[in-house]
């Protein structure tokens, strides 16, 4: 049950990225474009969050091995990239270069988006999903 729901929370926290960039790229001209974006990405990072602690109460009352494989690395490399990619969005409004900061913000985030659909596929890979 515990793997079902880190299964359901990662592709929840997929589509909320899905939605919050789109916002983004789609929705620039409409005047709360950045409230959608915003929304969306912190509810994406928060349902990674919770998948995450899903992920490792599996793993604890099963193997016990914690990184022992691509898609458990990736994974940790693209949560701990996708909270940079968060800070760096809410910090771009204080910062005094805010074109550097928000050209970083905009490639951690196409980064971001890029490995967890890549995480996403490893882990149906090796629940043999697909």
């Amino acid at each position: 049950m515990v793997f079902f729901f880190h299964m359901l929370l990662m592709a929840l926290g997929t589509f909320c990225f899905i939605a919050g960039v789109g916002a983004a790229v789609f929705f620039r001209k409409k005047n709360n474009w950045l409230k959608i974006h915003k929304s969306f990405n912190s509810a994406g990072l928060f349902l990674l969050c919770t998948g995450i602690i899903m992920a490792i109460t599996y793993v604890s009352t099963t193997s016990g091995k914690h990184l022992d494989g691509t898609h458990q690395i990736i994974g940790f490399i693209t949560f701990i990239l996708t909270i940079v990619t968060l800070l760096l969005g809410f910090y771009q409004f204080k910062a005094k270069n805010k074109i550097v900061v928000r050209t970083t913000h905009r490639w951690s985030g196409r980064a971001s988006l890029l490995l967890i659909i890549i995480t996403l596929t490893l882990g149906l890979m090796l629940a043999g999903i697909i």
